[in-house]
Parts: structure tokens; C-alpha cells; sequence
């Protein structure tokens, strides 16, 4: 028995909150990806991928009324790892988380002032190994 070669393959678990009361929408397809819509279509983050040493997100906020909110994304710690304001009517950003062995959460929150663009997520990770195994016969 010969082992070809060991893969390790994350998994993603992405999992939001809402803190306004109103009611999401759910949307997976075929790449994987899982789409977490506010009945507004207010905010969305979607995993787009990863590299071997990090992890690929979009990030999308509708903003029409052009107010100013902050996006924060923190570790599992609360540790906050990126905190800017922002006013953009349609923010369209691309995320790169960079993996550590000591964080397999991290959350990403949306806040205003007004409420009105108020939504959080939470994105987990897992690792998972794979062995490739050829057998050949002698």
C-alpha cells in the first residue's frame, strides 16, 4: 500500500445573527458558498474561496441613503482585527483573512448609527484531512 499524498481541505460553516428583528433569507448553491440576506438586502458576505494561507470573502453592504457605518472583523477572542468607516451607497469589498493556528472563528459586524445596516456573521472553520491511497498490486 503506497499513501500518494495528504491533503487538508477546510471546511466552511458560515452562520450569521441578525441584530435587527427582521427575517433572513438562506441561499446555498453549488460552489459552496452561503449567501446570509437581511429582508432589505442590506448586507451580504459570501466565501469565495481560500488559499493555503488564507481565507477569500465578499463583502457587500446596500447603502443607498450613503450613511456612514463601520466594519469590524474581530477573532474568536474579540480581538479586533480590522475596523474602518465607511459611506459608500454600494460597498463591494474583497476580504482576506490570513489562517492562524489560534482562531477557527471570526466575526464580521456591520454598525450604524441609524440601525438600519446593522448585521453580523460569524464565519467557522474546520480542517479536515484527506488520504489519497493507491494500492498496486505486485
Amino acid at each position: 500500500m503506497k499513501i500518494a499524498s495528504k491533503k487538508f481541505i477546510p471546511a466552511f460553516i458560515i452562520t450569521a445573527a441578525l441584530f435587527a428583528c427582521a427575517p433572513t433569507q438562506t441561499k446555498a448553491n453549488a460552489n459552496h458558498t452561503i449567501e446570509i440576506i437581511s429582508n432589505e438586502n442590506t448586507a451580504t458576505v459570501q466565501f469565495t474561496g481560500s488559499t493555503d494561507n488564507a481565507y477569500l470573502l465578499n463583502v457587500n453592504v446596500n447603502n443607498p441613503k450613503k450613511d456612514r457605518f463601520t466594519l469590524v472583523i474581530e477573532d474568536e477572542d474579540g480581538h479586533v482585527l480590522y475596523n474602518k468607516d465607511y459611506t459608500d451607497a454600494s460597498f463591494k469589498k474583497q476580504i482576506k483573512i490570513l489562517k492562524t493556528d489560534n482562531s477557527n472563528r471570526y466575526n464580521i459586524s456591520i454598525r450604524s448609527s441609524n440601525k438600519d445596516l446593522e448585521n453580523a456573521f460569524s464565519i467557522s472553520t474546520v480542517t479536515k484531512t484527506v488520504d489519497d491511497v493507491v494500492v498496486t498490486k505486485l
